[in-house]
């Protein structure tokens, strides 16, 4: 495949891309319909183990798929990876690392991207530029450079042909999606592909990142514990983006952070009043903090130590009355009440086959019982979190439940990274103590 920037993708190429995912597809649906139908006609005494084998050896397909193909099959296995309200365990563990395993491209390839981008040599550009890239995604690697001003920046740049790859392979899944929803009944594929069409797209336009990044920043503005870096608009298009370089410390390295002085309660305190604002004052949430993402600036003479936000490709809008539909279904659920609970559930947007009252009313039901684990000193711990997320995807995907709405399974997700987070951290900070004052709008910047 040529490497020129803007090319789109030939026809033999589509037709190969089109026969691998065709054939990943088929495989992994045959095999779900072979064991279906053993379950239903012979009922064999190992039938459970014979469901974990197919589900292991069809995430190690999906795995291998995305690894060799990347694209938006790639980004396509990544979001069912932290869909465990439709996918049994053995695809979460296995598809969830495709995160950190992304190859970097060659330099010169990423150089050719930006040349074609600004019309001119690299070094007319940038007065350095830093072969070896700092991180690789899906969609786009950074690399460190330094502006003709001497400033220090980040620059991210695009695969080529991502455009027309993501295009193709949405295409491809849509024709195989469809068949298989018109044969299946009982799925709801086609939802899941309306949710890439729209989010991978606009993660592609690095104007609208931008964008993000300058408004969620906006948003926090008042608050001298974090900093978002600058965007450069001078220097950034559609498929580079070109940022301030944040020099900081992982929020992981727990023995880093300690070693340069930082207050580990007081970053863990920022990191949970940082998000709750995100999620319940302004509406607008950066929706992928992993630990990449997160970077510490300890204090100096000139400024305390800071929590920095990077990488702004997924963020989230989510709906009007959000709070107050959250506030209602956390009073219903401190009061045991579940029918209030299951009635706030569809009005955060869940929807059922029938419109059934008691899948909701099995899924309040798990929370209840969890409250306990919720609330405790401390905050729950990640192994916390992962057996409710498994005890909740077990009723879900037992029971008729239709769609889960995207951005409340991008807040989930954003939650569980963020437990991850505070417990490498060791913090031991009371979460409820400190969300309740932005739950009850008494705490935040103006939404």
């Amino acid at each position: 495949m040529s490497n020129r920037p803007g090319r789109s993708l030939g026809i033999v190429e589509r037709v190969d891309r089109a026969r691998e995912i065709a054939l990943v597809v088929g495989r992994v649906y045959l095999g779900l319909r072979t064991q279906r139908f053993l379950a239903d006609v012979i009922g064999p005494a190992d039938m459970e183990a014979r469901w974990l084998r197919q589900h292991e050896a069809n995430a190690r397909e999906l795995y291998r798929a995305a690894t060799e193909m990347g694209g938006m099959i790639l980004k396509a296995t990544q979001f069912l990876g932290a869909r465990a309200d439709l996918l049994p365990p053995p695809y979460l563990e296995r598809l969830g690392t495709l995160q950190d395993r992304v190859p970097p491209r060659p330099f010169d390839v990423m150089r050719r991207v930006v040349e074609h981008e600004f019309g001119r040599e690299l070094h007319r550009v940038f007065a350095s530029f830093d072969e070896t890239p700092l991180a690789a995604a899906s969609l786009a690697q950074v690399h460190a450079a330094t502006l003709p001003d001497g400033r220090d920046v980040a620059v991210k740049i695009q695969y080529p042909e991502m455009g027309a790859l993501v295009r193709s392979d949405l295409s491809n899944l849509r024709i195989l999606i469809g068949a298989i929803d018109w044969v299946e009944r009982d799925f709801d594929l086609a939802s899941l592909l309306d949710e890439l069409s729209e989010t991978v797209p606009a993660e592609l336009d690095f104007v609208h990142e931008a964008h993000n990044s300058e408004e969620i920043a906006h948003d926090l503005a008042h608050r001298d514990d974090v900093m978002i870096p600058k965007v450069h608009w001078d220097t950034t298009t559609r498929r580079v983006l070109v940022m301030d370089r944040i020099d900081g410390l992982r929020i992981n390295d727990r023995q880093a952070l300690i070693e340069a002085g930082v207050d580990i309660e007081a970053l863990g305190r920022t990191l949970a009043e940082t998000f709750a604002e995100q999620l319940l004052v302004t509406g607008h949430f950066h929706a992928d903090p992993h630990p990449g993402n997160l970077m510490v600036l300890p204090a100096t003479a000139a400024s305390p130590q800071r929590l920095a936000l990077i990488d702004f490709g997924l963020t989230k809008r989510l709906p009007d009355g959000f709070r107050e539909t959250a506030l209602r279904f956390g009073t219903a659920l401190l009061q045991g009440k579940s029918a209030l609970m299951a009635q706030a559930l569809v009005d955060l947007g869940f929807e059922t086959r029938g419109a059934s009252e008691e899948t909701l009313g099995l899924v309040a039901e798990r929370l209840r019982e969890a409250l306990p684990i919720l609330t405790r000193p401390g905050g729950p711990q990640p192994d916390d979190i992962a057996d409710l997320r498994e005890s909740l995807a077990g009723t879900l995907r037992e029971n008729p439940v239709i769609r889960v709405p995207h951005h409340l399974v991008l807040v989930a997700r954003a939650l569980g990274l963020l437990a991850g987070v505070n417990a490498s951290l060791g913090v031991k900070a009371d979460l409820m103590s400190i969300v309740a004052p932005y739950a009850l709008g008494m705490k935040g910047g103006a939404p």
